[in-house]
């Protein structure tokens, strides 16, 4: 099969088709807010445009939306606001989200103003990441795996990250460098997640340098370091890349629209983590950020056109069965594949990431 990429296969990619409201007729019944806005930091896909009108118009709440693309942006803004916080609502990765509570830029969740929580599912809502300091922070939304994409045309099914530094596909290949980190860690032999170095804080700095210094010495086969997740989208469109480390959620993309693409977890393991929906601490527009959470997790219908406009698996309880067995094909990991998934540890995050960080400004500037 030969993939010609189309206006429509592009715009996907982009983030800009896809755009069916989150929401069906008649499921969200919150009482009528009176007057009121909300102000939202939102990656492209999470709040679509028929979810936004339905929402503004049966509750009198305004929407406004700003569009982000990467952690680090929204915490050196929040930084600079300096608890004057002009979002009410950001969103956060599981991963990550640490990061804002210890900076006091998050409230936790009030649990008798949520009173759909309960429509998350179990192992989700439950989670150790959820939670820290005995409060739970945010609302996860949708789950993200860190797996290998690949061009099934080009590349024959890899079963190890081993293809990534193979000769023959040099300058095949990319990857977002602190996504990639960890897993070139475990496949160098060393513990990604850190959790065995807590208190060998000197192991740990040996294996991030070690892992950086493989990194640069392999630094050829890479094409480009991506941030934004379109970016690999259209670099597998045009044929820039073949191989790439990325998220579920592109890469169920690309094959929901036909590109020859697979995606899976090599044996050495991939990575997995959630997005969702955290509350500013001291919001202006506290009541009206705990309507709209009520109501994105009314129906799992919600879930589904999350599904459809992110392919991100949804925490909604009871979306799986609304998907269409394309979209569940595309989304689908074997059990051995799920296996070998590691859920980022957020008590260790704090510790490894430091290292991690420092270390991917050292590769690009090698």
């Amino acid at each position: 099969m030969t993939f010609k990429p189309t206006r429509r296969t592009v715009l996907t990619g982009m983030g800009i088709a896809g755009v069916a409201g989150l929401c069906a007729p008649g499921l969200i019944r919150p009482a009528r807010a009176a007057s009121g806005e909300l102000n939202i930091w939102a990656y492209d896909g999470f709040i679509t445009g028929a979810f936004r009108k339905r929402f503004e118009d049966e509750t009198g709440i305004r929407l406004n939306i700003r569009t982000v693309t990467d952690q680090g942006e929204q915490f050196n803004l929040m930084a600079a606001e300096d608890g004057k916080f002009s979002a009410d609502i950001v969103t956060c990765a599981g991963h990550r989200f640490y990061q804002f509570i210890d900076a006091g830029f998050l409230a936790p969740i009030d649990r008798a103003k949520l009173g759909n929580w309960s429509r998350i599912e179990d192992e989700y809502a439950s989670a150790s990441w959820v939670s820290r300091s005995g409060e739970q922070w945010g609302v996860p939304l949708v789950v993200v795996s860190t797996g290998l994409l690949y061009n099934t045309e080009e590349i024959e099914a890899p079963e190890s990250w081993d293809v990534m530094f193979n000769e023959a596909n040099a300058g095949r290949t990319a990857y977002q460098i602190q996504d990639f980190f960890q897993i070139a860690m475990n496949y160098l032999g060393y513990d990604g997640s850190a959790a065995s170095y807590m208190n060998t804080p000197e192991v740990a700095q040996r294996a991030v340098d070690a892992t950086r210094d493989f990194l640069i010495e392999h630094k050829h086969m890479v094409r480009r370091y991506y941030e934004a997740a379109t970016e690999i989208q259209q670099m597998m469109v045009t044929g820039d890349v073949a191989l790439a480390q990325a998220g579920s959620g592109p890469s169920s993309q690309l094959i929901i629209d036909g590109f020859p693409a697979a995606y899976t977890i090599p044996r050495e393991g991939g990575l997995a983590y959630a997005y969702g929906f955290n509350i500013t601490k001291d919001a202006a527009n506290m009541d009206n950020a705990y309507t709209f959470l009520n109501a994105l997790l009314a129906d799992a219908e919600n879930g589904a056109e999350i599904v459809r406009s992110t392919g991100l698996s949804s925490t909604i309880k009871g979306t799986e069965a609304l998907l269409t067995d394309q979209e569940k094909e595309a989304l689908a990991l074997s059990a051995e594949e799920r296996s070998r998934l590691s859920w980022v540890d957020v008590e260790t995050a704090p510790f490894i990431f430091d290292l991690i960080d420092k270390a991917a400004e050292e590769i690009r500037a090698a």
